[in-house]
C-alpha cells in the first residue's frame, strides 16, 4: 500500500464523512482510508472501503493516531484533521516530492480555510518569540508582512517551490513510514495540541527533513471538532508547557521553565478572558 489516511473523529461526523469522499474522489487507488473514533456517539454509515476504528471514550488525538498508524500499511501515511478537504491531485503531487526526495521524512501542504484565507501551517522551532508571534496572535494578525512574521511562518511568504520548515501542521501532514519505524510512536502525553511539533522534532532529530509543500493544497474548516473552547485553550497551553519541558532549556533550578509556566500560564488567563467576553453576550440574550 502506498497511502495510508488516518482520520481522528470526535463530534464531527458530518466532517468525518465528507473528509473521507475527498480523499476518495482524487480517484487514487492505493489508498486505505483508516478512521479512529473517539467520540461515543454512534458513527454513520461510512463510504465504502473505510476500515474504523472505535474507542470507548476520547483518548486523545496522539493516541488514537498511533491507533490507526499502527493498523495502517502505507509507506506514506497522512494524517488528516476530519474538517480538512483534499483536492483531485493531492496524492500524485505528494508521491512525486516523497519519490524526489529520500531525505524527507515529513512534509504538509498549503492550508487554507474555507474563504481562502491562507493558514499559517509550517513555522520554525518555537522560540521566546513564538508567545507574542504565534499563528493566531493580535500581532501576527496586525503585522503579517513583519519580518518577524515572515521569520516565524515560511507559508507567509509566496512560495513557488517546496521549503525546508520546522514544523508543519497536523491539520494534514504526510510522514513516511520509516520514520515512525526510527522514532517510535507519537508521544500520548499530548491529549492534544503539539503532537505535530513534537512529531516533527522527532523526525529532524533522527535525521529526517520536514519540508512546506505551496504547490499541494488542503482546505480546513478550523476547530470543527473542539466542542469547548475554554478546554482547548487550556490543553493548548498545557500541551505547550510538555513540549517545553520536553525539549526546552530549564535553566539553573528550572527557573527559565518557571517564566514559561508564568508566561503561559498568563497567555492562557488572557485568551480565557477573551473567550467569556466574547460568549458571555449571546448567553445573556439566550437567557432573556
Amino acid at each position: 500500500m502506498r497511502f495510508s489516511a488516518v482520520i481522528v473523529n470526535y463530534a464531527s461526523w458530518p466532517y468525518t464523512v465528507r473528509c473521507i469522499e475527498s480523499l476518495r474522489e482524487t480517484g487514487y487507488e492505493d489508498l486505505e482510508v483508516i478512521v479512529v473514533d473517539n467520540d461515543r456517539q454512534e458513527p454513520p454509515r461510512l463510504p465504502p472501503h473505510t476500515r474504523l476504528i472505535r474507542n470507548p471514550e476520547n483518548v486523545g488525538l496522539a493516541r488514537a493516531w498511533n491507533r490507526g498508524i499502527a493498523s495502517s500499511t502505507g509507506e506514506l501515511i497522512v494524517l488528516i484533521n476530519p474538517d480538512a478537504l483534499v483536492k483531485s491531485d493531492f496524492f500524485e503531487l505528494v508521491e512525486a516530492f516523497f519519490a524526489d526526495n529520500p531525505s524527507v521524512g515529513v512534509a504538509g501542504p498549503r492550508i487554507l480555510d474555507d474563504d481562502g484565507t491562507l493558514q499559517l501551517s509550517a513555522r520554525k522551532e518555537i522560540n521566546l518569540l513564538s508567545g507574542l508571534f504565534g499563528r493566531t496572535s493580535l500581532l501576527t494578525r496586525l503585522f503579517p508582512e513583519s519580518s518577524l512574521v515572515k521569520n516565524e511562518f515560511p507559508a507567509v511568504t509566496e512560495l513557488a517551490s517546496p521549503a525546508r520548515a520546522d514544523w508543519v501542521s497536523g491539520a494534514c501532514m504526510v510522514v513516511r513510514r520509516r520514520v515512525l519505524e526510527e522514532t517510535g510512536p507519537v508521544d500520548e502525553r499530548y491529549f492534544m495540541y503539539f503532537e505535530d511539533a513534537d512529531l516533527c522534532r522527532m523526525a529532524r532529530e533522527a535525521g529526517w527533513s520536514v519540508y512546506y509543500l505551496p504547490h499541494v493544497e488542503v482546505t480546513h474548516h478550523t476547530g470543527a471538532s473542539s466542542r469547548s473552547k475554554p478546554l482547548a485553550i487550556w490543553r493548548l497551553h498545557k500541551s505547550a508547557f510538555l513540549y517545553h519541558r520536553k525539549h526546552g532549556a530549564h535553566g539553573p533550578l528550572n527557573l527559565y521553565s518557571l517564566l514559561i509556566l508564568l508566561g503561559l500560564s498568563g497567555r492562557a488567563l488572557a485568551k480565557l478572558g477573551v473567550s467569556l467576553a466574547q460568549t458571555l453576550p449571546g448567553r445573556m440574550r439566550a437567557g432573556t
